[in-house]
């Protein structure tokens, strides 16, 4: 089922003019106004294509890297609880991580988390970039990777760039063929979660996968 994202937050506009003002504060309110009117909220202010930020930033490239840094500084702190205890697909912390790390992409992005044993993250890539509507991602490619990490569990995700988290028949069917594929090698695939901007699908509760 798909499990519902939280809404961009009132007070997010103004955390935008504030991460604008720590650079160009006499130009805080203006630009982040123009990002939000091109993208539409904070997420995807951040998601956006650095270099059609850096245009309607009129090239202020002090602020496109105050964007760069604390976009990092995000992707850590939800990343951080991952690795202190085991990952299951339906916690909340994964959520909140590949929320943050795709949800707001505007091409597709595949990501894979790679689990030990004890079901610990090892890493977590991108295995693939697609286009607004679709991503090429090969199952190959994937267990070597599986390999060469001695990983024995993965945990597959991808975003929408639509907003909406219902998978498409190819998206089944490629999880359905890594899955069958992981088998082979004694590798299980935990779940495959489809990460939008109105909330997360999981495949495994949903019942197409096993």
């Amino acid at each position: 089922m798909a499990s519902s994202g939280p809404a961009e937050a009132p007070g997010c506009r103004r955390a935008l003019e504030e991460l604008i003002g720590l650079t160009r504060p006499d130009r805080a309110r203006e630009l982040a106004d123009r990002l939000f009117t091109r993208f539409g909220s904070l997420g995807g202010a951040l998601a956006a294509c650095p270099a059609e930020r850096i245009e309607l930033l009129d090239h202020a490239m002090d602020v496109e890297r105050t964007f760069r840094c604390f976009q990092r500084v995000v992707e850590q702190v939800l990343r951080a609880p991952l690795a202190e205890r085991p990952i299951l697909s339906s916690d909340r912390t994964v959520h909140a991580y590949l929320r943050g790390k795709i949800a707001y992409e505007r091409a597709e992005h595949f990501c894979v988390l790679f689990l030990n044993a004890d079901n610990e993250l090892i890493a977590d890539e991108i295995m693939g970039v697609g286009s607004v509507s679709a991503v090429r991602v090969w199952p190959r490619e994937i267990l070597k990777r599986c390999l060469e990490l001695d990983a024995t569990a993965i945990l597959l995700a991808h975003n929408h760039p639509s907003g909406s988290p219902v998978p498409s028949r190819a998206d089944r069917d490629l999880t359905e063929t890594i899955a069958n594929a992981a088998r082979c090698f004694g590798i299980v695939v935990h779940d495959h979660l489809v990460v939008a901007r109105r909330g997360i699908l999981s495949f495994r509760e949903v019942g197409w996968l096993k």
